[in-house]
């Protein structure tokens, strides 16, 4: 069974994951917890793999509302890191802040690209293959 980490927090806070229902049982609980800001988080969801000297993994906002974010560490390295959702139209509101290791963390209408249902189906992909998630193209 593969072991992935799901950290937030700027760290301080990591649950071992190995299936999608105890991943979802740890967004559910990030999802209603907010940094030192009060800004909703954006975690960490690395394997234990590396690539190019980094973990593999995903950046995903959790907690927002209207958009999220979903960022990708890993090969194929010419595919892409931002995930977008097929149809969605660019965000033209206001950037929206995120908690990301300890920072606020504007996101612009260049990573929100996907809506927090489909973060969260990304998320679940990676952990059910290791592999970069199929449900987004990638920019």
């Amino acid at each position: 069974m593969t072991r992935f980490e799901v950290e937030w927090d700027n760290g301080q806070r990591q649950q071992v994951v190995h299936t999608v229902d105890e991943l979802d049982a740890t967004l559910d609980r990030i999802e209603n917890e907010r940094g030192a800001d009060g800004l909703p988080f954006v975690v960490d969801i690395t394997a234990d793999q590396e690539f190019d000297g980094f973990p593999v993994g995903l950046h995903v906002s959790v907690g927002g509302t209207r958009r999220a974010k979903v960022f990708w560490n890993g090969p194929p390295a010419d595919g892409g890191g931002i995930g977008v959702e097929q149809g969605l139209p660019p965000w033209n509101d206001e950037a929206i802040a995120f908690d990301y290791g300890g920072l606020p963390t504007e996101e612009t209408p260049e990573t929100l690209r996907v809506t927090p249902a489909m973060a969260r189906q990304a998320a679940r992909e990676f952990i059910e293959s290791g592999q970069r998630p199929t449900c987004l193209e990638w920019e």
